[in-house]
């Protein structure tokens, strides 16, 4: 046996060690293939009427099983699709609407992707990054959802395919410079607040401020001082804001020695 075959058979002989996937799933196709995947379960589902299986939107989409069949999961997660059934899906309703409309004006049809988009893992990661810069780097957006889905060096294309993705729905926009800037999202406003303090915000900015602890008061036991810092008020979200004014109202139940200062850390 020559030294060659023999380095084969001892590299075919050593155990493989199992690669690391991404906590999140990810696309395994371009934004363009994705598109052509959304509208082909549009088409074969007849607007989301009937249950069918990736074979099914292969043929509508003139794609591969294969490749319909590896961009699923991703969709799933994304809930573009559902899976009433083990091998068996349908379109979500954002989905068929932006399949119908994008044949007249693809433009306004991203809206309906964008709606999904923006309460993805992967467009809360685009939004809360540009909370603190005007503008990102393709690079920057990519390492912010590689951290946030668990992805490794081998994930490398499909960060790519995803943040490809989201600049397709409108979600974030890439200028002529290559830079990348936060897209409008006044269509969506349910899922991003757009003004700095809205009235739940305010509201429980309002609640968090006490009334000064009277020095001269005899207290009995020690007394605790709460700082609460935001980083950002646009993270403070009247989903935040609630649980933010229950939590201080929970913690000054019953106590008349509790002072909460809150401060902006921006």
């Amino acid at each position: 046996m020559s030294e060659s075959e023999q380095l084969l058979k001892d590299e075919a002989s050593k155990p493989r060690t199992p690669k690391l996937s991404a906590e999140k799933a990810l696309p395994q196709s371009g934004a363009d293939t994705l598109v052509k995947i959304i509208k082909g379960y549009a088409v074969a589902s007849n607007g989301g009427e009937t249950q069918i299986n990736y074979k099914d939107v292969a043929s509508a989409a003139g794609l591969g099983p294969t490749l319909v069949s590896a961009n699923n999961k991703f969709l799933l997660e994304s809930q573009i699709l559902t899976s009433p059934k083990y091998g068996y899906y349908l379109p979500s309703e954002g989905a068929v609407r932006f399949s119908r409309e994008a044949a007249w004006d693809e433009q306004g049809a991203k809206a309906h992707l964008r709606k999904i988009a923006v309460t993805c893992w992967y467009g809360q990661v685009a939004v809360q990054n540009f909370t603190l810069r005007s503008t990102l780097t393709r690079e920057d957006l990519k390492r912010a959802l590689a951290i946030k889905s668990g992805a490794t060096e081998g994930d490398s294309n499909a960060l790519e395919f995803l943040g490809d993705f989201i600049i397709y729905t409108g979600l974030v926009v890439e200028n002529e410079n290559g830079s990348l800037s936060k897209g409008n999202l006044d269509d969506v406003p349910q899922a991003v607040p757009t003004a700095p303090i809205n009235e739940v915000a305010q509201s429980a900015l309002t609640a968090i401020k006490t009334t000064p602890i009277d020095q001269t008061a005899t207290k009995v036991g020690p007394s605790l001082v709460v700082h609460v810092h935001l980083r950002s008020f646009d993270d403070l979200t009247p989903d935040n804001a609630e649980k933010l004014k229950n939590w201080i109202d929970a913690l000054q139940n019953g106590s008349d020695s509790t002072e909460v200062h809150v401060e902006n850390g921006g």
